[in-house]
């Protein structure tokens, strides 16, 4: 029972702290931008101050000046868990900024980008989840625990997590020529996880006291990667754009605020410790294609390299993952165009490994918007779209019980941009 104790911890509590997914990788998020979510694709985007975080070689074919952009988006997260035909849901959206800056001059440009690329917001299941269930039963079946065969069940629960993981991207393009153009940059990530939750415990018999164990814990990370891109164009109609994330080495910090039932020791969190999780590195390539001078298509890979990252060797419990995508963009006028994209997300992850506060399924995604220069200099985004995960379900090999997660994320996002000179 002791071991099925820690077991059922392990499954839960450590995942606490939510990294909820739109797009990216099981931790890597790369839906950053307004101009993102009207097209799910801009690896070879060459129009937009955005493309510093996503095609950086490729802002040598913008023209000269200095440019700046911000980007809200709002994303609304319906999430459920499901245990044996139970249902526990959250719906807790989600906003994520994107801020960035370009200088472009002949054949030198300096950019500084800020946008959500690990976690993305906060979860709250009022009524718990899978983790939360989890641990009650964990504490009900620990020999060692005061509740153990003396009548209590679970009566409430409650559990809420956050991620957010700021990077912060600077660096400089070069134009070789007029075919190559080439980018350096570095990150740097600051990240902060917390978890809480409690659960209460009554008895069958109404004069024994009703029992609440509680947990607050939080974990604090930072480091620096590097971004590599390079921007190819063969003709006026062809531009390739490739970028290179390298691994970003994180070691949270642990602060424990409370745990009153001693449950956080059985899943390596203590106060003042210390757990691994790095973001993995990523390769991304596009292909964009200009049919005529209304009609552009774009295509793109993005490769996430979750087995290479260091996890405390979860990573050998995962496969690599994937973002594969399709773009239109039509231009109806010289103030106005409009895009469609699709986005289908392979994770990489079986079920049983998923956070259960924010299950890392597969997805497809469509989105859309358009693109209007409200004055000279000055162009307004407005986009939203879907994302469609597929359902996936396991049944735990300890506790018997059939788990099923369900998710679907309807997201809109504003952005505006701005030539300055």
């Amino acid at each position: 029972m002791k071991k099925l104790f820690v077991f059922l911890c392990v499954a839960g509590l450590i995942a606490a702290s939510a990294s909820p997914l739109f797009a990216g990788g099981i931790d890597n998020k790369t839906n950053w931008s307004a101009e993102y979510i009207r097209t799910l694709n801009r690896n070879a985007a060459t129009d937009s101050p955005d493309i510093v975080m996503y095609n950086p070689a490729g802002v040598m074919k913008m023209d000269d000046g200095f440019y700046g952009s911000l980007s809200v988006q709002y994303i609304l997260k319906d999430y459920t868990n499901n245990i044996n035909g139970v249902d526990f849901d959250q719906d807790e959206p989600s906003a994520i900024p994107g801020l960035f800056f370009l200088y472009k001059q002949d054949r030198w440009a300096g950019f500084f980008g800020l946008s959500n690329v690990l976690g993305g917001g906060k979860v709250d299941y009022e009524k718990g989840n899978v983790t939360s269930t989890f641990i009650g039963l964990g504490i009900l079946l620990n020999p060692a625990s005061p509740l153990f065969g003396a009548g209590y069940g679970i009566s409430n629960q409650k559990l809420e997590g956050e991620h957010i993981g700021l990077g912060y991207t600077f660096g400089g393009s070069f134009k070789i020529n007029d075919i190559f153009s080439v980018s350096l940059g570095a990150m740097y990530l600051d990240t902060q996880k917390e978890g809480k939750g409690s659960i209460t415990f009554a008895n069958v018999n109404p004069l024994a006291p009703v029992l609440t164990a509680n947990v607050d814990y939080e974990e604090d990370a930072d480091g620096w990667g590097g971004v590599i891109g390079v921007n190819i164009s063969p003709t006026d109609q062809w531009n390739i754009g490739i970028r290179y994330n390298t691994k970003i080495n994180l070691d949270y910090d642990q602060t424990v605020n409370q745990d009153n039932f001693g449950v956080l020791p059985a899943v390596g969190i203590t106060n003042g410790g210390e757990s691994t999780r790095d973001l993995p590195a990523i390769f991304a390539i596009g292909v964009s294609y200009k049919l005529n001078d209304k009609i552009r298509l774009e295509t793109n890979l993005t490769y996430y390299f979750n087995e290479d990252a260091d996890w405390s060797g979860d990573e050998d419990l995962v496969d690599n993952g994937y973002d594969l995508g399709l773009a239109l963009e039509y231009t109806f006028n010289p103030k106005l165009k409009g895009s469609i994209g699709y986005l289908h997300t392979d994770t990489g992850i079986d079920a049983e490994y998923m956070l259960p506060e924010a299950p890392q399924l597969n997805v497809n995604t469509i989105g859309g918007g358009v693109a209007y220069e409200a004055i000279p200099g000055m162009i307004l985004n407005f986009s939203l779209g879907n994302a469609f995960y597929d359902k996936d379900s396991f049944v735990s090999s300890t506790t018997g019980a059939t788990i099923e997660y369900e998710k679907n994320n309807f997201f809109m996002a504003f952005g505006i941009q701005y030539k300055f000179m």
